[in-house]
């Protein structure tokens, strides 16, 4: 959860407090709305790895990206859309996604998607 999560208040790197040590802003709230878009993106990936829960997928995806967009929520979004058949917006969110960052290959570790 901490890649590129940043206080909300001065925009100082996280660094694991619940109390922001530049600012003193509490951080709490915000941590359980990004650990909660981190249990839906976790649902979605278990039901798209079970072939007979795909269409199970999309929703959670959705919300995910709804509470806290990463750029690994979003491409497992745009999969979840391609397995239910809804290739146009999969489509847009991939080449968002290129646009941002060409030459981003999905290599680094990234725990925050």
């Amino acid at each position: 959860m901490s890649a590129g999560f940043r206080c909300p208040t001065c925009r100082t790197p996280w660094r694991g407090a619940t109390v922001c040590p530049r600012c003193g802003s509490d951080l709490a709230a915000v941590m359980r709305v990004a650990h909660r878009a981190w249990e839906l993106r976790e649902t979605a990936r278990v039901a798209l790895g079970a072939a007979d829960r795909v269409a199970e997928a999309l929703g959670p995806a959705q919300a995910a990206c709804r509470l806290h967009a990463t750029p690994r929520g979003e491409r497992l979004l745009a999969l979840a859309l391609f397995a239910t058949g809804r290739t146009a917006p999969a489509r847009a969110f991939i080449e968002r996604a290129i646009a941002r960052d060409p030459d981003a290959d999905g290599s680094a570790a990234d725990t925050a998607t």
